[in-house]
């Protein structure tokens, strides 16, 4: 009787395992009815999609060439195409809990390089919101787990500010350190280097403070936009 061994014997032990798994979860998938309705949703929106413009897909899969970066908060609430009406390859997306813009923050860095030195955008858009939990959190005494540790920023930009916010009106005053740390991530971007070097290129870039009204719908512009390296104190512009 044939035996396989070695690594014949690996690749189908390995198949067998990837098989297991794929029925395991098209099991678990087709009782789970969210997601069911999830992939028949992006299903039923594919087929809307191409029965409109039959390559729209395979012009979609050509590459992206996005004018706005976005950075804004995790919640579920914020859905950047839809509250702005834009299409994929129109806005590229960084997310993360009370978008914060960390100096140190690998990820948050990347994104922003890649979206203004590779693809070019024009407007990189700082986006907090209303009614925020992560800012919600900062004000708080209550531990969140490791949330702690990233929103020390924001307790301690609530403590800088805590005279002006604790003089509003109680349900105005988690918006009002949401509007501080917006406009503390605008400084932040505007002051990275590669920021300016798209300056010294003489390319129009601009850096917007946006805060979205979940009770309207409506994007608040906090006007506080930086466009060039005269907005910024001269200590930041390296050579």
């Amino acid at each position: 009787m044939f035996r396989p061994s070695g690594i014949l014997a690996n690749k189908l032990r390995f198949g067998s395992i990837l098989t297991s798994r794929r029925i395991m979860a098209s099991e678990t998938q087709g009782a789970n009815s969210t997601i069911k309705e999830v992939i028949q949703n992006n299903h039923d929106w594919v087929a809307e999609v191409q029965a409109k413009n039959p390559d729209y897909f395979t012009n979609l899969a050509k590459g992206q060439s996005p004018k706005l970066l976005w950075i804004g908060c995790s919640d579920s609430r914020m859905a950047v195409d839809v509250l702005t009406k834009t299409k994929p390859g129109d806005v590229f997306i960084h997310r993360n809990i009370a978008n914060r813009i960390p100096s140190e923050d690998l990820s948050a860095l990347s994104v922003i390089e890649y979206a203004v030195k590779h693809l070019k955008v024009e407007h990189v858009i700082v986006a907090g919101h209303t009614g925020c939990g992560g800012i919600k959190a900062a004000m708080s005494t209550d531990s969140v787990g490791i949330l702690d540790h990233w929103l020390r920023p924001v307790k301690d930009l609530y403590i800088a500010n805590q005279q002006e916010i604790d003089a509003l009106p109680e349900s105005e005053r988690v918006d009002r350190l949401g509007e501080l740390n917006v406009i503390q991530g605008v400084n932040t971007v505007s002051k990275l280097p590669v920021v300016h070097d798209a300056w010294k290129e003489g390319r129009e870039l601009y850096v917007h403070g946006w805060m979205l009204q979940l009770h309207t719908g409506l994007l608040k512009d906090l006007d506080v936009s930086v466009t060039s390296t005269k907005q910024v104190n001269s200590i930041y512009n390296l050579n």
